[in-house]
C-alpha cells in the first residue's frame, strides 16, 4: 500500500512551507516595510520614488497613488523626482518599522515641494466609528476651519471638526460618525468665506482616512494653474485608495464702474452679484458653481448686453460693468490672488475700466515700470515689486496713457505691504480719472 504523502518528511516540509505562506499573506517578506507614495504636488505632472537608488514607483499622477512595495526597513535612504527630471526634489530617511505600512504623501508649488510620513497602522475605531484628520496642503489658502455637516444644514448652526488649520501641520485624529457627510471648508474664523464644498465625502464605518487639502484651480495635468484662496481635497484612505475632490466652485465679485455714476445691477446664473450699486463700487467675492452661466447687467435699469461667461473651478474673477451711461459694457478680468512667491515682495498690477475706449495705459511705481499697453476692459500682467512704505520716501505710483502730457492719474506716498496683492482700478472719464488702489489679498 502507498504510504500517505503527509506522513512522509518531504510531505510533512510541503504542508509547513505551505501553512508559513498562508500566515505571511500569499507570499509577503514579513521582514520588510509596505511603502507607496501619494501625490498632492500642484506643481508637478507626474512623481517617481526611489529608495536605495532604485525607481520603486515612477510616473505617479496628482491624486493618485500607486499599490504599496516592500523596503528593507534598514535601508530606507529616499528621494522624490519629477518623472521628467532624474534630480532629487526630496530626500530623506524614513523611520520604517518592519510588517508596517506607510504614506510618502508629496505636496506643494514647483520649487518647494514638501513631503509627510503618514503612519498607516492606526487601529481602526469601533463599529458606526470613522477617523478623520487634515492636512492644509494648499498654502494660499491660508488657515481654514473644516466642517462636516448633513447636506442641507446651514454654516451658521454648524461647529467645525477642526479649526485653524495651517498649511504644513497634520491635524490630530478626529472621531467621527460613519456616514455620507457634506464638507466644507471655510477661512479661519469665518462661515461665510467658504474655499471648499463637497456634498457627498464618504467615511465608512471603521474607516482611517486623512483628508488632504490642495489648490483648487488646476488644468487637465493636474499643475495650479491660476486661482489663489479655493481648494480641492484628496481623501487618502489608510491602506485603501484615495478619492479626488477637486474644485467645484469660483468666486466672482462685482466692479461697478460707470462713468457719471452710473447704478448698476449684475447676476451670473441665480446669484445676485448686486443690485442698484453707484459706481464706483467694489464688491467682495461672492462663492458660485464652476462653468457657464448666463449673466445679466443694468445700468440705471436699461439692459446691457452681456454674453455667458464660462467660470473655471478654483479661479477668481472680477465681473467689471464700466463705460459711458448711454453705452456701458461688461469686461471680464481673471485674478490671480496666490501670495507672492517671494513673501518680502508684493503682487501689483493695473485695471483699465475707463469709460472710453480709445488708447492705452502705462503705470510705474517709484518710477519704474509696472504695466504698458493695458487696453479699456482689460487688466495687466502681475507684476513683482518692491513693498513701500509712504511717508515722502516711496510708494509713487503714476498712470499715463500715449500722447498725453501729464498723468491720467498719480498718487503718492501709496503703502504696499509685502506678502500682499494689490490692483489699482482706473475709472471714469479720462480726462477726470478716478485711481483705486484695492488691496485683493
Amino acid at each position: 500500500m502507498a504510504m500517505s504523502l503527509l506522513r512522509t518528511p518531504v510531505g510533512a516540509l510541503l504542508l509547513c512551507t505551505s501553512l508559513l505562506l498562508a500566515a505571511c499573506g500569499g507570499g509577503t517578506d514579513r521582514t520588510k516595510s509596505q511603502l507607496r507614495l501619494v501625490h498632492a504636488s500642484s506643481g508637478y505632472a507626474q512623481l517617481d520614488l526611489r529608495v536605495d537608488e532604485q525607481l520603486r514607483q515612477g510616473g505617479v499622477t496628482y491624486g493618485s497613488s500607486a499599490s504599496y512595495v516592500e523596503v528593507d526597513p534598514d535601508d530606507t535612504a529616499t528621494t522624490v523626482s519629477s518623472s521628467s527630471s532624474a534630480t532629487a526634489l526630496l530626500s530623506f530617511t524614513p523611520a520604517l518599522a518592519a510588517k508596517k505600512h506607510y504614506t510618502v504623501l508629496a505636496y506643494g508649488a514647483a520649487g518647494v515641494l514638501r513631503h509627510v510620513l503618514l503612519d498607516d497602522n492606526t487601529s481602526a475605531p469601533d463599529s458606526g466609528r470613522a477617523l478623520l484628520r487634515v492636512l492644509n496642503a494648499a498654502a494660499d489658502a491660508g488657515a481654514v476651519d473644516i466642517y462636516l455637516t448633513g447636506s442641507d444644514e446651514a454654516l451658521s448652526a454648524a461647529v467645525p471638526v477642526q479649526s485653524g488649520a495651517s498649511f504644513g501641520v497634520l491635524g490630530g485624529w478626529i472621531t467621527v460618525n460613519s456616514a455620507n457627510w457634506r464638507l466644507r471648508v471655510t477661512a479661519a474664523g469665518s462661515k461665510t468665506d467658504v474655499r471648499l464644498d463637497v456634498p457627498v465625502l464618504a467615511l465608512p464605518s471603521r474607516h482611517v482616512t486623512t483628508l488632504v487639502l490642495t489648490p483648487g484651480a488646476r488644468n487637465a495635468s493636474g499643475l495650479e494653474d491660476g486661482g489663489g484662496l479655493l481648494s480641492g481635497a484628496l481623501a487618502v484612505a489608510q491602506q485603501g485608495a484615495v478619492t479626488r475632490e477637486d474644485a467645484r466652485h469660483a468666486r466672482v465679485r462685482l466692479a461697478a464702474v460707470v462713468a457719471d455714476s452710473g447704478s448698476v445691477a449684475a447676476s451670473v446664473g441665480t446669484l445676485t452679484l448686486g443690485a442698484g450699486v453707484g459706481s464706483p463700487a467694489l464688491a467682495g467675492y461672492q462663492l458660485l458653481a464652476a462653468g457657464s452661466a448666463a449673466v445679466t447687467v443694468s445700468v440705471n435699469g436699461l439692459p446691457v448686453a452681456s454674453p455667458a461667461f464660462t467660470l473655471r473651478a478654483g479661479r477668481d474673477y472680477t465681473l467689471m460693468v464700466h463705460g459711458l451711461l448711454a453705452a456701458a459694457r461688461v469686461s471680464w478680468i481673471e485674478d490671480d490672488n496666490r501670495l507672492p512667491s517671494d513673501a518680502s515682495r508684493t503682487k501689483l498690477r493695473l485695471i483699465n475700466g475707463l469709460a472710453e475706449t480709445a488708447g492705452t495705459l502705462a503705470m510705474t511705481l517709484d518710477f519704474n515700470p509696472v504695466a504698458d499697453s493695458v487696453g479699456v476692459g482689460t487688466a495687466s500682467a502681475y507684476a513683482s515689486v518692491a513693498p513701500t512704505t509712504g511717508g515722502g520716501t516711496d510708494g509713487a505710483l503714476s498712470v499715463t496713457a500715449p500722447s498725453l502730457p501729464v498723468p491720467v492719474f498719480s498718487a503718492r506716498d501709496q503703502i504696499l505691504q509685502p506678502g500682499s496683492v494689490y490692483s489699482v482700478f482706473l475709472v471714469g472719464r479720462q480726462a477726470a480719472a478716478v485711481g483705486i488702489v484695492r488691496k485683493d489679498r
